[in-house]
């Protein structure tokens, strides 16, 4: 009798998954058709080295499936905003233009979404500094380079409608450990991370 009891127990639950896994995966759908797939999302930032700089920035992101991102982000960075000029070296520019692609996943919990992006791509730096002092012969230098860019960016929106709050973060793995293991590439690493915050729309 316990025998007939359980195999009857055994058919409904297996009868029953493939209903359950029908609406859990509707309802997935439908939840996820809602949710914004294009997002376009402006922003301002500083990096982590005693807020000298001045980014100006986007991510442009594309939830391409439930759980599937990719992203683009730009950067045109203001750098030593604050020391334009010390010991009589005065700065005439100093910038960095940095454009990177993505992919990662995204979460979404109530009004939020939370997105962890593996980011990569190349950054621009230029900058011309003079020495002005009466005592020598006045003297300039001016760099131009290109350098990877590649590491980590969280992304965090507060949805409401088609527009949303966001907050990101950018913590570079350049130059360690890629440049070399010793512990002192860190300071790069640290100087060089990215806190954002701006508004987003809805594209799509």
């Amino acid at each position: 009798m316990n025998s007939i009891k359980n195999i009857c127990l055994l058919i409904a639950i297996l009868f029953s998954m493939p209903l359950t896994a029908q609406r859990t995966f509707s309802s997935l759908s439908k939840e996820f058709n809602t949710l914004p797939k294009l997002t376009l999302e402006p922003g301002v930032g500083i990096h982590t080295n005693f807020g000298t700089d001045f980014l100006i920035t986007t991510l442009i992101q594309w939830n391409w499936l439930d759980r599937l991102s990719f992203a683009s982000h730009s950067s045109f960075n203001i750098n030593n905003i604050t020391q334009r000029s010390f010991n009589g070296i005065k700065t005439r520019y100093n910038y960095s233009i940095n454009q990177k692609l993505g992919l990662g996943t995204t979460f979404y919990t109530g009004g939020n979404s939370h997105s962890v992006l593996l980011m990569a791509g190349i950054k621009y730096t230029s900058y011309r500094e003079t020495l002005e002092d009466a005592r020598f012969e006045p003297f300039g230098t001016a760099i131009h380079a290109l350098s990877p860019d590649y590491g980590l960016m969280y992304s965090h929106k507060k949805i409401w409608k088609k527009y949303f709050f966001t907050y990101r973060m950018y913590v570079p793995l350049y130059p360690w450990p890629a440049k070399g293991s010793d512990l002192l590439y860190l300071e790069g690493n640290m100087d060089n991370i990215a806190l954002e915050v701006g508004l987003g729309i809805r594209i799509i």
